[in-house]
Formats: C-alpha cells, structure tokens, sequence
C-alpha cells in the first residue's frame, strides 16, 4: 500500500449505482448519474476526508466482457483494469436486488487473481441484507461484505469506518492546492479534446475515439510540464440546444458549461482547417461570459499542405475570435502529438496573466503618459481619470477613478485596454475596467 496517498476503486458491471455512491462519499456531484447502463466511462477521481484520515476514491466505468475491437467496450475494460492496478483497496459493488449475477462472479474472479483487497459492497436496499442473501454473497469468497443504499445513504458510515481503518496515517490524498492553474479542454463534438489531454498527459488517461460524444463527465487529469503542475479538464462537446438529442447529453454539457466556470484557462479546440464555426464561437463566448483566460488550439494542423495555406488558415481562425483577440493560436496535431511544447508553454503563459498583478507604483508611473494626461472624451461636460489601480486578478481587474463614471464612452475604454496590454501584455487573458467617482 502506498505510503504517499491510499487509493479505493469502485469496480462493478454496469449500472449497479457506483456514480450514486461516489457522489455519496466525496459529498459532490461530479460524477454523471443516470438510469441508464454504460454512462460512466472514464475513471473520475476526488479526493476524501473521514474523520482525518484522507485518501483517493475512483468511479470507473461499468465492467463488462467482450466487445468488439472498435467498440468502446475494450477501452472501458482497459480504464478500469488500470483503476485497479494503481489502487490499494476495490470496492467491488453489485446490485443487492438482482442478487449474484455471472457477470459478478466473473469479476470476483478477476479481482482474485490479481490478488487485490476488496470489499463487497450489495447496494439497493435500505435494510440489512438478510441470512439467504449473505450466503449467496459469500459464494464469491468474500471477508468483507457491506450492504448500503448509496442513493439514500444506509449503511454508507460502517463502509467508510472499514476504509479509514485500512488508511495509513501518513495518507495524504492527492488534493491539488488552490494555486495550481486549472485549464478546461473545451470545444464542439468530436475535434479531439481527449486525444489532445492523452498526448499532453503522456499515456491513454481518458477514452478517445471517433464516435461523437464519447467523453460524458468532466475529468480532471493532473499534468506536470516544465517543473509546474497543471490540472487540465476533459470535457464532453458542447454543441446548439437544439441539437442536443438526449437528457443525458444535456447533462453532460452541464458539466463541461461548469468545468468553464472552475478553470482558470479555458483551450477551445478546433479544426484548424475548417476554421472557426458558428458553433466554436458560441462555445468561445460561453468562455468570455465568465471571463476566462483562452488559448485556441488549432489541431489537424499537419492539414495544411503549405505554408501559404497555413498562414491563410490562421488568420482566418484570427478574424473569428471577434473579441476574444488576446487570445493565442497555436497550430497542433494531437494525433501526432505535434506542437505540444508550444500548446503549454501559452497556456502556462495566459494562466500566469490571468493571476497576474501590477504593482501600484509601476501601474501609476506608467499611467502618467497615457491616462492622467489625456482627456477622457464626454458628452456631459469635462471628464477626466485621477487614479488607477488593480483591485483583483483571475482575470485582472483594474480600477480607474474618474469625475464623473456614466460619462466614460466604450470607445475610452477600449483605448485603455489597449494601453494595458501595450505595456503589460496580459496575454491569453481578458482584463476588466471598472470605473468609480472619487
């Protein structure tokens, strides 16, 4: 068992109520929940703390046997295999009400060859289960068996005191400080956001494939480059309302429009040769609504037959992000793996800017030649700025006191923002101004 930080899996076919329960324990609903069999897929990991003992819980997707080579079926099987490698202690979860299935006991099978500890867990039932039940369990050969209700929460704090018991002291979970950077792979359908996190992460950390709306939960994938530590998010493809054909697509998209709202750095990723679309700048301003910063990947790069079509590609992409034109473009092929030490070194670059902070000595002396020195133009007599300072970051936030705040024309403040960049840069993130009366 790992001295560093303790891991528990949750293994089991499908839909016997694994994502109920991981949202029970680690108190949040990150995993997607639904009536319906294969909606899990790609492990999704969280931290957890009981009573100070702390260690790592994974949703994995339902396990089956079988499948075609290009069905998702394999790759499932594989993801969950790896769970169970790298964790410490596998609760293996059934459903209590169907009773044993063959399935269960070919999973039983597995996870005794692999001579992995692990804990039988009969969900769906909100009684103890009773003499018969527990006979039909323990065909399996199993020491540990827990009947819970994951949905209502029986029995949930005797699993949990069995956990903590197996715990080392010294776990300390793999938490990530609140100063590591958070960046969400965003974008439409099936542009190769989890082809992109597998070749940034080195390894098949998440299920990719051509069949459009494979990736459904929000995934949070820790990455280290050039000695920092970043947490990127897989996300599901967010396209129009009106095309979303399903309540669980709807959800999914829910999460991805969430994993906006806690990144601080979002990567829209498009198809570099068929340039913005309609749809990639309706994903570009669900990013700016929330004022994040962003880098534009441009991937299936290696597309572009010339350097000719490459530039004309580019400044295509450049005249769609409208707004957004302190954004970066870099050109990637994520098949490939191309471009990737470009693709980090903006986003590390726009995630610094985003919490970056201007003293207020340097933002003032600079300040002299291009704000308290010009007049701000007003149709309600004279105006003119006193002072300026930055009030916050993420994304930096600049207040500027004035004579009079409601006689600032738009156009003055694009002059200012302007001005900022020039001297600051500020690249790959927005800055905001806000105006008060001193």
């Amino acid at each position: 068992m790992s001295s560093s930080h303790f891991t528990v899996a949750l293994v089991g076919r499908p839909n016997v109520g694994k994502s109920t329960l991981f949202n029970k324990i680690t108190g949040k609903r990150r995993a997607i929940t639904f009536d319906e069999p294969g909606v899990t897929r790609d492990p999704v990991a969280l931290p957890v703390e009981y009573y100070g003992k702390r260690f790592d819980l994974i949703d994995t997707g339902g396990f089956t046997f079988g499948g075609e080579v290009e069905d998702l079926l394999p790759k499932i099987r594989g993801q969950v295999l790896r769970a169970i490698f790298e964790s410490d202690l596998v609760l293996f979860m059934v459903d209590a009400r169907d009773g044993l299935l063959p399935l269960d006991r070919e999973i039983a099978k597995m996870l005794r060859e692999r001579t992995k500890p692990f804990f039988l867990i009969a969900n769906k039932i909100d009684t103890k289960v009773g003499a018969a039940g527990y006979r039909e369990f323990h065909q399996i050969g199993v020491d540990h068996l827990f009947s819970v209700s994951a949905e209502h929460g029986v029995g949930v704090d005797d699993l949990l005191d069995s956990i903590a018991n197996l715990v080392p002291e010294e776990s300390t979970g793999t938490e990530e400080p609140d100063d590591v950077p958070r960046i969400a792979v965003v974008g439409r359908p099936n542009v190769g956001k989890s082809t992109l996190i597998n070749a940034l992460a080195g390894y098949e950390r998440v299920i990719a494939s051509e069949i459009p709306g494979t990736t459904r939960d929000a995934i949070d994938v820790s990455i280290e480059f050039g000695g920092k530590k970043f947490v990127f998010i897989d996300t599901a493809g967010i396209r129009a309302k009106r095309k979303t054909d399903s309540v669980l697509e709807k959800y999914s998209i829910i999460k991805s429009l969430d994993s906006i709202k806690r990144c601080d750095l979002a990567v829209l990723m498009i198809d570099g040769p068929q340039g913005m679309s309609h749809q990639d700048r309706q994903v570009l301003r669900y990013v700016l609504d929330e004022d994040r910063a962003v880098v534009v990947a441009a991937n299936k790069s290696d597309q572009w037959t010339n350097e000719e079509v490459r530039k004309a590609g580019m400044k295509t992409i450049q005249e769609g992000l409208e707004y957004a034109t302190f954004a970066s473009i870099v050109p990637i092929s994520a098949q490939d793996k191309k471009g990737m030490g470009n693709l980090f070194r903006q986003i590390a670059l726009g995630a610094d800017n985003f919490s970056r902070r201007v003293p207020t000595g340097i933002l003032n002396r600079m300040a002299q030649t291009f704000l308290y020195s010009v007049p701000i133009p007003s149709k309600q007599g004279r105006n003119r700025a006193f002072y300026i300072t930055q009030v916050s970051v993420k994304p930096p936030t600049f207040a500027v006191f004035v004579k009079n705040r409601k006689g600032v024309p738009e156009s003055f403040t694009r002059y200012l923002l302007n001005q900022l960049r020039d001297r600051f840069g500020f690249e790959g993130s927005p800055v905001r101004i806000v105006y008060k009366e001193r």
